[in-house]
């Protein structure tokens, strides 16, 4: 079996050091992982941490691992699977590398023949998002743009818009990007990783029980030509009451279009999450754990997309 490749990137000071100790601590504790970093850049693993595990940390010595493509990368990725033969390999690039250099080098046929790619995260400091895109525009973008998964960090120091905001300036970046808005202390490690090796298009069709892919109707008709879906993640509050208020107004056709089928998992209040499930004249709303981000999915045909973003916004 090859081995994992997860690559962790995010500018100087986005918090990539934090969210590697928090899978470790959390999730990989008992796995056989290998560390690629800088030389100058600061893992700094616990002590306790690395005591319990199967740790090994590999530097690369030309200060930069973007500046190491063609040669020191991939003779330490090499190097890391013959001598330790690692269940997963992180990847932690240099703040101010890009990522799009790093992607190219895994997908060298030489490397893609001994590892697999799993999850390419970016750490955005939502603090610093606008003086960074501003002032380190092509780094701060590359990032952004080729991360298939955007955790947010410090999100709990800004409010609910100014949150929605900067995730809207994301998606404008990377539409095809999976963003967990939810801070860190809130949310388990394996949320994150869950989310991470997914697909997003899979997360809002899980979310309601659709099989991934085309399925066929009567007279040769596939679903996507009858129905279409709707989608958002926020992670704006929905008290309950707001939250089943929004849902009756589902029933106005003229005004959201035929609507058969909502689900989703939005934030309640600072420290509480609901599932709510809506079919035509029932609705439930239910408590559950914190997830990466609020997101929904609505299933039906006609559908006024924009009205429908309106009422949830």
């Amino acid at each position: 079996m090859k081995t994992k490749v997860d690559i962790i990137s995010g500018f100087l000071g986005a918090g990539k050091t934090m969210l590697i100790k928090k899978l470790i601590k959390e999730n990989f504790i008992k796995e056989n992982i290998v560390i690629i970093e800088n030389e100058f850049g600061e893992v700094g693993i616990d002590g306790s941490i690395l005591a319990k595990s199967k740790i090994n940390i590999k530097e690369i010595n030309s200060g930069c691992i973007c500046c190491s493509v063609s040669g020191n990368f991939v003779q330490a990725i090499k190097e890391m699977c013959i001598k330790y033969n690692p269940e997963r390999i992180i990847i932690e690039p240099s703040g101010v590398g890009k990522l799009s250099e790093i992607l190219s080098v895994i997908n060298q046929p030489e490397v893609k023949n001994i590892v697999t790619l799993n999850m390419v995260i970016t750490v955005v400091d939502v603090s610093r998002f606008h003086m960074y895109i501003k002032n380190f525009s092509e780094f701060y973008k590359n990032q952004i743009t080729n991360g298939k998964t955007i955790v947010l960090s410090r999100s709990q120091n800004l409010s609910k818009e100014e949150l929605a905001d900067i995730m809207e300036k994301i998606n404008k970046l990377n539409r095809e990007a999976i963003i967990i808005s939810t801070p860190w202390d809130e949310i388990k490690g394996d949320k994150i990783i869950n989310a991470a090796e997914k697909e997003k298009i899979d997360l809002e069709l899980e979310k309601v029980n659709l099989n991934k892919g085309r399925f066929k109707l009567g007279n040769n008709h596939s679903a996507s030509e009858v129905f279409q879906t709707f989608g958002m993640e926020t992670p704006k509050i929905y008290n309950k009451e707001k939250l089943a208020s929004i849902l009756r107004e589902l029933k106005d056709e003229e005004k959201y279009g035929k609507v058969l089928r909502a689900k989703g998992i939005l934030q309640e209040n600072k420290v509480e999450w609901v599932q709510f499930d809506y079919v035509p004249n029932e609705i439930q709303i239910q408590k559950i754990e914190a997830d990466y981000t609020g997101r929904l999915c609505v299933i039906g045909s006609n559908l006024n997309k924009e009205n429908l973003k309106k009422l949830f916004l």
